[in-house]
């Protein structure tokens, strides 16, 4: 259960942070037919905002295949991706950065 409640915190800081400045929170998420799929997107400033979100301290390279793939699709609109997880340092993989 770590994994879903992880997330929802996650999530719920998100439209606190949108809230607090009186804005309404644009937040989506995308899941293909294949399973692929991004947790949050952020609709911000004309920008796109993908963000993956994982309680586990080891990533793998499949945890960004589904910010890679909606990257692809959404293209210029969409910014760098980001997968927030527990971990103690930055990693870079395809235009998709790690946030500690």
């Amino acid at each position: 259960m770590i994994g879903p409640l992880f997330e929802t915190l996650v999530v719920s800081e998100w439209v606190k942070a949108f809230l607090h400045r009186k804005e309404r929170p644009e937040l989506y998420f995308w899941r293909s037919k294949a399973g692929l799929e991004v947790d949050l997107i952020i609709d911000r400033n004309i920008r796109l905002y993908p963000v993956e979100i994982k309680s586990t301290a080891t990533l793998l390279p499949g945890h960004f295949a589904g910010l890679i793939k909606w990257r692809e699709l959404a293209g210029k609109a969409a910014a760098n991706g980001i997968v927030m997880a527990p971990i103690d340092h930055w990693i870079s993989i395809k235009k998709c950065q790690t946030i500690p």
